[in-house]
């Protein structure tokens, strides 16, 4: 999925968080932004994901410039097309791992499969990372790193073409952040656009490119 952003400025009660923001991505490129605590990553990557609307500026995603958050197609986008994994997981504390999983299969892409289908999905990804003995517990029982795994898994059943990831291998040790980084690269290979805002640099040598934003600017 391409993306552009052109003089994108993001302001919070009168001072700019993002200041004349420029970018462009190919589809298939695999992006790490960085930059110290508070400088506004997390902002930009709320308006790439149609969740933040820029105060000024253009953003254009999948051929459409400056979509409303609330339009049917920035719904649609959201839906169908774009895949988060937040720092807060985005999971239903009180429901189970399989429940919250399922959800990721209420898309276009996964019409037509059968309930056996989609459960054989949820259970091969759950296995490979060593997570189906916790298919039926509540995400609210799992550790941090357990739910981030769980996250990952929502995200490729849902077969997203732009995939943004906050901080992605933040609650994981070493092992884990390795295996992700690994499923990173092979969505990339699958032609999936991808972007991480992360503070380690070892995950960031890992991207086809590394921004860093500072003072609201994207320095490339």
């Amino acid at each position: 999925m391409k993306i552009q952003l052109k003089e994108v400025i993001k302001k919070y009660d009168g001072k700019a968080v993002l200041n004349g923001v420029n970018l462009s991505i190919t589809e298939g490129e695999m992006i790490a932004i960085t930059g110290p605590s508070g400088c506004g990553k997390s902002t930009l990557l709320n308006i790439l994901g149609l969740i933040l609307e820029p105060t000024s500026g253009s953003y254009t995603i999948n051929g459409v410039t400056n979509p409303r958050i609330y339009s049917k197609v920035s719904r649609y986008l959201r839906r169908e097309h774009i895949g988060y994994l937040f720092q807060n997981y985005g999971l239903i504390d009180d429901e189970s791992v399989f429940w919250n999983l399922k959800l990721a299969l209420n898309n276009n892409a996964s019409k037509g499969k059968s309930k056996k289908e989609k459960e054989k999905l949820i259970d091969d990804l759950l296995d490979e990372f060593g997570l189906l003995t916790l298919k039926n517990s509540k995400i609210y029982q799992l550790s941090g790193g357990e739910q981030q795994r769980i996250a990952l898994i929502r995200l490729m059943l849902h077969g997203s073409d732009l995939i943004l990831a906050d901080e992605p291998t933040g609650n994981l040790d070493q092992n884990n952040g390795r295996l992700i980084m690994d499923i990173f690269k092979k969505l990339k290979k699958e032609g999936k656009t991808i972007i991480i805002v992360t503070h380690d640099m070892n995950i960031a040598n890992h991207c086809d490119r590394i921004l860093k934003l500072e003072n609201g600017k994207l320095l490339q």
